[in-house]
């Protein structure tokens, strides 16, 4: 290889390395830069700490029942229910005066009844079958009158709270003509009332077997 030949090849490496350099800066050129913000700052709560699925920065009932039915602000959904509670008082025959024994039965209706004042009672007065209809009926509204009125006067329960009915011998306890049975049967009961709001819940694949 002559002289002009190496001059020829050495003009032309050099021809393309100018070029290759001239690509590279150009691109370089044509790149935009990224620029990388700051990252943003949470200010909503996410933390669901009742698990009931509603985020605490709408939550507006906490504690609900894990498995209840909520709306989109965490309250659950409840259903009001009535439950009752019995206290037997006993008269003797043709006689709607309370028995001494039944005073302590009665103040333990009132203590309960203070400290629940979500409740109310209705006395229900009740008889044997001797005797006619009518006297019976009378005689079992004359017996709820009475402990009604020892619950209102002695115990200062208000009046609002306390209401009475007398059924005669529609209601009997206990079938039969005997003295045992006339004795269950002259009775009173004392029926006591709240709402109870039971939770809804939902319903899952369990729920067939929770009932069986």
């Amino acid at each position: 290889m002559n002289n002009l030949q190496l001059t020829r090849i050495g003009t032309t490496t050099k021809l393309l390395t100018v070029i290759f350099c001239a690509f590279l800066i150009t691109s370089c050129a044509e790149t935009s830069i990224v620029v990388m913000e700051s990252s943003v700052e949470q200010l909503k709560n996410l933390d669901d700490y009742d698990k009931d699925g509603v985020i605490e920065a709408r939550e507006k009932c906490a504690n609900t029942v894990l498995g209840a039915t909520i709306d989109n602000y965490g309250c659950g959904r409840q259903t009001p229910s009535i439950e009752p509670l019995n206290v037997d008082i006993k008269f003797a025959n043709n006689s709607y005066v309370i028995p001494s024994s039944a005073y302590g039965k009665i103040k333990e209706l009132a203590e309960f009844l203070e400290k629940h004042q979500e409740l109310n009672v209705v006395i229900e007065g009740h008889t044997s079958m001797v005797g006619d209809g009518d006297l019976n009926q009378a005689l079992s509204d004359n017996r709820a009158n009475a402990v009604a009125f020892v619950l209102v006067n002695d115990f200062n329960l208000s009046e609002q709270r306390v209401s009475s009915v007398g059924y005669g011998f529609e209601r009997l306890e206990e079938e039969g003509d005997t003295p045992e049975a006339h004795a269950i049967n002259r009775r009173i009961m004392a029926e006591l009332t709240h709402t109870k709001h039971v939770d809804d819940m939902l319903w899952t694949i369990y729920t067939v077997e929770q009932t069986l």
